[in-house]
């Protein structure tokens, strides 16, 4: 039994699953009867749309609730494949399809029922909640390329926040397979490409460019101020949606990859950074050892000037000593790009090298202070970095309240 009060926020689930009931260039339908499928019996109607209608029905054999989307055959003679390679779907991050069928002139698909919100009537907080979702989002849609699926309809009402904070993409109603030669215009028409408006065929780089569209309205909520905003997540949206697909990035993965760099306040390929903002990033993530690297590299500057003017007296033995500064400045400046680029052996290796050589000009100047110090300075710079966090692999994106 449902529990009381739970069927209007399941009509209105339902309703966003088939948001194409909003878009602008799908027709609308007359309401699809439920047909007799065997093991699923009709509780309620949850919503109709442009593509048919959508039911909340009992799955009788494993005894779930399940939503079930029934669709006028006419309007898809490639059913079967499509229903198939789509039922064939298995992400954290997508709605699931259980099963789907054609009955007489009756397509249908069931699904999981999310319980949730979808991301239109989400209230984000942060910057970084809307990356989150943009990451989990990325991560389905990247999956289902790879599965030969084209989404066509990534907008804000077909992406759910789960009560367990799980984001799902739902509404593969409009999906279709990659190869498909077909060009008519679906979607809902401001998260169109303008390839698609001109009547070309859906690629992975429209659908990107609505995902773009899609996470450029949320961060608006959360920074009205467009000029405000991050430079780095303007960058990557702005990218997403360039006019022209050639200017997009080359598939959803790469624009995933530069998602997680800016949540990890790493360097975005949308946004190449000046050396200084690379290491003002990286600072961000490991004030530590960015404190220790960078007096290093103050302590080391300040002995050669004094090295040279104090204790050089012959032109070779000052070429030998900037041939030392520029070695151990080298090996200071690959440990920090190493670290940037989540390296671990070779990054230590690096402050290591750059400690050997001020080690080397201790034993020639004994008695230089500044020398000590930077010896100091460059071990406290190992200790810091045999300290950072390791690397993990991804879990299923979710919103954190």
């Amino acid at each position: 039994m449902a529990e009381p009060g739970l069927s209007k926020d399941l009509q209105a689930l339902a309703a966003e699953l088939d948001a194409l009931g909003q878009t602008e260039n799908s027709p609308r339908t007359e309401t699809c009867p439920f047909p007799e499928i065997s093991d699923f019996k009709p509780v309620s109607t949850l919503g109709q749309g442009g593509m048919g209608t959508v039911y909340r029905a009992e799955q009788i054999s494993l005894r779930r609730d399940v939503a079930v989307k029934v669709m006028n055959a006419k309007r898809r003679a490639k059913f079967a494949e499509e229903a198939r390679t789509v039922a064939s779907l298995h992400h954290p991050n997508i709605v699931q399809v259980f099963s789907a069928g054609r009955a007489d002139d009756t397509l249908w698909f069931a699904m999981e029922l999310v319980k949730g919100e979808s991301a239109d009537r989400h209230a984000f907080a942060t910057v970084e909640e809307v990356v989150h979702l943009g990451i989990a989002v990325a991560e389905a849609l990247a999956y289902a390329h790879r599965c030969g699926v084209l989404h066509r309809d990534i907008n804000p009402s077909n992406i759910f926040i789960g009560s367990d904070g799980l984001v799902k993409l739902g509404d593969f109603g409009l999906a279709c397979l990659a190869n498909d030669a077909a060009a008519e215009k679906c979607g809902t028409r401001r998260y169109m490409a303008g390839e698609l408006l001109a009547g070309e065929k859906a690629t992975e780089k429209s659908d990107q460019f609505a995902l773009g569209v899609t996470l450029g309205e949320l961060l608006r909520r959360v920074i009205p101020d467009v000029a405000a905003q991050p430079a780095d997540c303007r960058a990557i949206i702005d990218k997403a949606m360039a006019k022209s697909p050639d200017e997009r990035y080359g598939s959803v993965e790469a624009m995933l990859a530069d998602l997680r760099r800016f949540l990890a306040q790493e360097p975005v390929c949308a946004n190449p950074p000046s050396a200084f903002r690379r290491f003002r990033l990286f600072a961000g993530r490991n004030p530590l050892a960015a404190t220790a690297i960078a007096a290093s590299a103050v302590f080391l500057a300040a002995f050669f000037t004094a090295l040279s003017i104090a204790y050089v007296r012959t032109s070779r033995a000052l070429e030998e000593t900037h041939r030392e500064a520029a070695q151990a400045a080298q090996s200071l400046a690959n440990a920090l790009t190493k670290i940037e680029r989540g390296e671990t052996d070779p990054r230590d290796a690096e402050l290591k090298r750059a400690l050997e050589i001020v080690e080397a000009l201790a034993s020639r100047f004994p008695d230089d202070e500044k020398i000590h110090t930077a010896i100091e300075t460059l071990r406290a710079a190992r200790e810091a970095h045999a300290k950072l966090p390791k690397r993990h692999l991804h879990p299923p994106r979710r919103i954190v309240p």
